[in-house]
């Protein structure tokens, strides 16, 4: 073999060597960051299923005592109702 496709093929396989290295270092250092990312999205996923169960609590609570609070507004009109037909 000839000196210079031996250089060449040194030289190429250094280079191949070189790319692949960096696609290997790139790669991991995306992934990295996706990692990071999804790990946020999930920690705001668990924030915000706290406060939705929080909400609809709430939102059953009071969906619960709306007919309670509609017979004692009733009964307040009807009190009223008889207050001022004494005082007129």
């Amino acid at each position: 073999m000839s000196d210079a496709i031996i250089v060449a093929l040194i030289t190429g396989g250094i280079s191949l060597f070189g790319t692949v290295l960096t696609i290997v270092l790139t790669n991991r250092n995306q992934q990295q960051k996706i990692d990071n990312k999804i790990t946020a999205i999930e920690t705001k996923m668990e924030n915000m299923q706290g406060d939705i169960h929080s909400h609809n609590r709430y939102a059953q609570m009071f969906s619960e005592n709306i007919p309670a609070i509609k017979q004692h507004m009733s009964d307040i009109d009807r009190r009223l109702d008889n207050i001022e037909r004494r005082t007129a």
